[in-house]
């Protein structure tokens, strides 16, 4: 993204960027294959066993189904809680849009939705992103959406999302546990990085 916004300034991409210097004209090429070249008759035993990738696909894209339906079903009775409800909404959208997004090439494909539904929808998706994002920041710290999964503090690994919110004794703990504080200098000092130190200072003195 860098190189890109780098693109009008006359500074030239190289190495395996290079390429991005004909951006406009990649941009108006278009293919235009029309037929496969393996073309074969099969029988319905090979044509089963060369579509097994497909079949698994369509299976898991059966189960999302089932899960996104049941979500939507589950959202038209009423849920108790504050705010949970609104909650299970927007990620209900979420994870319906994040599919859509993850598999638009076949929606597309098969005509299901448009290249501007298609741009709608991830353009939806970001939004929603950033109202999960606010709605965990005004949590006053408790990431309520998370402790919903029941994950363990171990399991989790984090000390900033621990389960009693006992963040900074936790932090100062941890600090203490690493390796590189068992010590005032840590290894490897002496013998590596103040060589380096000084020989920048040296060269900043020229």
């Amino acid at each position: 993204m860098k190189t890109v916004s780098q693109l009008g300034s006359g500074r030239q991409p190289v190495g395996t960027i290079a390429y991005m210097k004909r951006a406009e004209h990649l941009m108006q090429c278009h293919c235009n294959v029309e037929r496969g070249t393996f073309v074969r008759e099969k029988c319905e035993q090979d044509g089963f066993a060369e579509l097994s990738a497909d079949l698994v696909e369509a299976a898991v894209a059966h189960c999302q189904l089932i899960v996104v339906a049941k979500f939507i079903e589950k959202l038209q009775q009423d849920i108790p809680g504050k705010g949970v409800k609104g909650q299970l909404e927007v990620l209900c959208y979420v994870y319906a849009l994040y599919l859509l997004h993850k598999h638009q090439g076949d929606f597309l494909s098969t005509g299901c939705i448009t290249p501007k539904q298609a741009s709608l929808a991830n353009d939806q998706l970001r939004s929603l992103y950033s109202k999960v994002s606010l709605s965990l920041s005004h949590l006053a710290g408790q990431s309520a959406l998370v402790d919903s999964f029941n994950y363990t503090d171990h399991l989790l690994g984090s000390i900033l999302g621990c389960y009693d919110r006992n963040v900074y004794p936790k932090l100062y703990e941890a600090a203490w546990k690493d390796p590189l504080n068992e010590s005032v200098v840590p290894n490897g000092y002496h013998e590596y990085i103040k060589p380096v130190l000084k020989q920048q200072i040296r060269t900043f003195r020229l």
